[in-house]
């Protein structure tokens, strides 16, 4: 039984244990507070205002993160100013989006009311929801520090309880988790 099915050609409901849509809810969450960062300008939805503070933010992410370094790749490696003023004109926009997509997925779930309902995607939202489990899926990579297949072999002869074990547990599952989507969406 999939726990992908279509109400419609425009809604895929997701049928999630509650322990999952917990666990998937709590890693929105986090991918959200770390892309917030310090981030104390509020705009609202003026996209004036937006462009302003774009133009008058500092960069406020924590760079030294090796996930926000891996979110946000230099454009311009070896060509410090060229990347400085790259960021300057793109990052918060980037960053914006990326915080929208995720609050979009964590609505969804949500709405869920703790898995007892399923997951609703709506078309228009497929794209939000495959960046965003993506993004988790990366943010994961660093943390792990999955760079080759040897790192892979050996997370995989983890004991599954221990604490890395259990973030490569996560890391597998959102990989049938979005291999699912993938296939339900097209």
């Amino acid at each position: 039984m999939s726990r992908f099915k279509h109400s419609g050609r425009q809604v895929l409901l997701v049928d999630l244990a509650d322990y999952e849509e917990a666990v998937l809810e709590s890693m929105v969450e986090q991918l959200i507070g770390l892309l917030e960062g310090d981030d104390d300008h509020d705009t609202g939805d003026d996209p004036f205002a937006q462009w302003e503070a774009d133009m008058a933010a500092s960069d406020d992410l924590d760079n030294s993160d090796p996930v926000i370094a891996r979110l946000f790749p230099p454009a311009y490696r070896g060509d410090d100013k060229a990347e400085q003023e790259f960021r300057r004109f793109t990052q918060n926009a980037q960053r914006r989006t990326k915080i929208e997509q995720a609050q979009l997925v964590l609505d969804a779930l949500l709405e869920s009311n703790g898995g007892r309902e399923a997951v609703v995607v709506r078309a228009v939202d497929a794209d939000a929801w495959l960046k965003t489990i993506t993004a988790i899926r990366l943010a994961l990579s660093v943390r792990l520090g999955i760079r080759t297949a040897e790192d892979i072999d050996e997370l995989e002869r983890l004991d599954p309880d221990e604490p890395r074990g259990v973030l490569y547990g996560m890391y597998e599952w959102l990989a049938g988790f979005l291999d699912g989507l993938v296939g339900a969406l097209h």
